[in-house]
């Protein structure tokens, strides 16, 4: 018999613009890889890659450096995919220097709501679907 090839991943979405007031931080910020990701996007004049957030929460689940970096940049706003959290698109786990040795969604959506972050870079969320770049100037996030 044949071999079964796999269907290829889904795209997300082309990316929204969202208010950064509205979006939560579940992790602490590395300043020095902080000051990188600024300084790039202040030289390249546009941010190269959405972040992702979590439906209904605004979590942020992938980005918190851009995010971060936009903001002391004084923009207003970021484009981002929005994602059920909950569905079996988006897995998290950790990354293998972490601290934390097991974080779960809910732990992830907790932790952005009261504020109590764990370290940077602990939880590593992968999404089964295509993610692609979508380059948008500075200015338009201003």
């Amino acid at each position: 018999m044949g071999s079964k090839e796999e269907a290829p991943a889904p795209t997300l979405a082309r990316p929204i613009l969202l208010d950064l007031s509205l979006l939560r931080c579940h992790e602490r910020i590395q300043p020095d890889l902080l000051d990188r990701i600024r300084n790039e996007i202040r030289v390249d004049g546009h941010l190269k890659r959405p972040i992702l957030v979590a439906d209904g929460d605004f979590v942020i689940l992938d980005g918190h450096h851009r995010f971060e970096a936009l903001r002391q940049l004084g923009a207003r706003r970021i484009p981002a995919y929005v994602v059920d959290y909950h569905s079996e698109t988006v897995q998290v786990g950790v990354w293998p220097d972490a601290s934390v040795r097991h974080v779960t969604k809910e732990e992830v959506i907790r932790r952005g709501k009261t504020g109590n972050l764990f370290p940077p870079k602990t939880s590593r969320h992968t999404v089964r679907a295509t993610v692609d770049d979508h380059p948008v100037p500075l200015g338009d996030l201003m």
